[in-house]
């Protein structure tokens, strides 16, 4: 088990995931007090992930948030995320 964490790569939060962060916020998607869901969807597009696997039915995986941010992300000229749960793999 530990070698496989040999593979994990950490990206630091940048100021473009802060920014994409901050329109998601601004676009309604997400409340100030859910930033780092914000942030987390943000870096998952800006590190070119296809996929934000997700246990957070709350605040994450559902259909209206998931078109929310891909109809942003296209205004943004970014990629769409496709935000699901385990359960959907």
């Amino acid at each position: 088990m530990l070698e496989s964490l040999d593979a994990l790569v950490v990206f630091p939060i940048s100021a473009a995931m802060q920014q994409f962060a901050a329109a998601y916020i601004d676009a309604g998607i997400f409340p100030r007090t859910q930033e780092a869901d914000a942030i987390h969807v943000a870096a998952a597009v800006l590190t070119r992930h296809d996929v934000l696997l997700s246990w957070n039915f709350k605040h994450l995986v559902n259909r209206r948030r998931r078109a929310l941010v891909n109809a942003t992300n296209i205004s943004l000229g970014a990629a769409t995320v496709d935000i699901i749960s385990p359960l959907e793999l």
